[in-house]
């Protein structure tokens, strides 16, 4: 496994990628009125709480319990 745990340098370049295609993902979402799960900023705020190594294990791919989260956070959006 990796290590979720990653560079200043790194997470600049990281959120240089993924932020505009985040928004591209929202507005897209808004536009067709689609159920949007903000997982990005969902994962932020548990990462911030416990840790990103419980959620991911190398920044990008959940752990089983951020499959876990995901998984509930998604039947709470559309039931």
């Amino acid at each position: 496994m990796g290590d979720a745990s990653i560079g200043e340098g790194t997470w600049k370049e990281w959120r240089a990628d993924l932020d505009p295609k985040i928004r591209v993902v929202r507005e897209l979402a808004a536009r067709y009125d689609a159920h949007l799960l903000a997982a990005d900023g969902m994962f932020a705020e548990l990462a911030a709480t416990t840790g990103p190594e419980h959620w991911t294990a190398d920044g990008v791919h959940p752990t089983p319990p951020g499959h876990a989260t995901l998984a509930a956070a998604w039947l709470r959006l559309v039931a």
